[in-house]
């Protein structure tokens, strides 16, 4: 780490607490229904990290890699950002003062629970309930890398940028991890360092100008639990919204924690790709069969990186075949998804709550 600027406290700076109140401030957002199934524990470590980093950027100890302009935006926000904890769950009181333990002194905690509310839901809840002038949606299961942060939010320096994005990757720790690396919906980490636009984009880690954040929030699903994210990204290319992505702020997605996991997330999958193409009470033939086709398209999408990227993952001759079949058992599943989303719309939509 390199310090760009001295590291000055708004006294030393002259700054009175109405010069700092003007300041452009920081809301951290990140929704707690993802502990569910990839367990609290892999949340203290995302926690960890967001006390660590926000209080290098409050520091001034800036990454070597950091642009000037970039730099200079971070030093001139607000010296408290605020993290707002959002669960559809209560919390207990140890868990709770935990969380807050875990973050520090050095942000204003909020905890916001709405009990029944699921992923996307408790964002908007997020979002109608933070102060910030920058609002950035953090997931509870990712692991950011170094300098994650000071190169996401640092991007805003730059007057066009709306809304920025990390790269997600799922590291390939084994051959299980290589699978999904391969495999799921995010791409092989790219190495490039350049702040680009992109058409695909995820939420797990985005921030957002707070006027630039649709006033309608992520929209409701219904019976599906994910796929409000392709809503989003109609929404703000409709309105002319970039969204740029800066590659040197990734973070590490989870493979799916356990068997359990793997099978819940599959047939979820199959249900919400099939509920896509049908209304949420219709029995269609055209759910069905986009259902069983994009199975089979994303199962060979993994052939495909297989032959592309499968060097880049550290895949071996021998892990090859095990990656397939992994692979194949998840999308074999998501197919069986869309056909018992068939068979009982409401039942499926019930279950496999992710």
């Amino acid at each position: 780490m390199a310090a760009a600027l001295p590291d000055r406290s708004a006294a030393e700076q002259g700054l009175t607490a109405r010069d700092a109140d003007r300041r452009p401030r920081l809301s951290i957002i990140i929704e707690w229904a993802n502990t569910r199934l990839n367990g609290v524990p892999r949340a203290w470590r995302l926690l960890d990290v967001v006390r660590v980093q926000w209080r290098q950027i409050v520091d001034r100890r800036f990454p070597a890699s950091l642009p000037a302009d970039a730099a200079g935006f971070l030093a001139g926000l607000a010296p408290r950002a605020e993290v707002l904890v959002v669960s559809g769950e209560v919390l207990g009181a140890a868990l709770e003062a935990e969380i807050r333990a875990r973050l520090g002194d050095g942000v204003d905690v909020a905890v916001h629970v709405a009990e029944g509310l699921e992923y996307y839901p408790l964002k908007n809840l997020g979002a109608r309930r933070a102060g910030g002038d920058l609002l950035l949606f953090l997931d509870s299961d990712v692991w950011p890398d170094d300098d994650w942060l000071p190169h996401l939010v640092g991007a805003f320096a730059r007057r066009e940028v709306d809304v920025a994005c990390a790269q997600t990757y799922i590291a390939p720790t084994g051959v299980f991890a290589r699978a999904f690396a391969l495999g799921w919906r995010y791409p092989p980490r790219d190495d490039a360092d350049a702040l680009r636009t992109v058409r695909t984009f995820y939420f797990n880690s985005i921030a957002f100008r707070a006027a630039a954040f649709p006033a309608a929030g992520f929209a409701s699903l219904g019976r599906r639990s994910r796929g409000a994210g392709t809503i989003m990204r109609r929404t703000l290319a409709q309105h002319g919204t970039c969204v740029w992505q800066n590659p040197r702020a990734s973070v590490a997605h989870p493979p799916p924690a356990n068997l359990r996991h793997f099978v819940i997330r599959a047939l979820a999958e199959g249900r919400d790709t099939y509920l896509a193409r049908a209304d949420d009470d219709a029995r269609t033939l055209a759910g069905l069969a986009h259902s069983q086709a994009e199975a089979l398209r994303r199962l060979g999408r993994v052939v495909h990186r297989a032959a592309r990227h499968g060097r880049r993952v550290g895949l071996r001759a021998w892990e090859l075949p095990v990656m397939l079949a992994i692979c194949g058992g998840y999308y074999g599943l998501s197919a069986l998804g869309g056909v018992l989303t068939h068979l009982s719309p409401e039942a499926m939509g019930r279950r496999f709550r992710v």
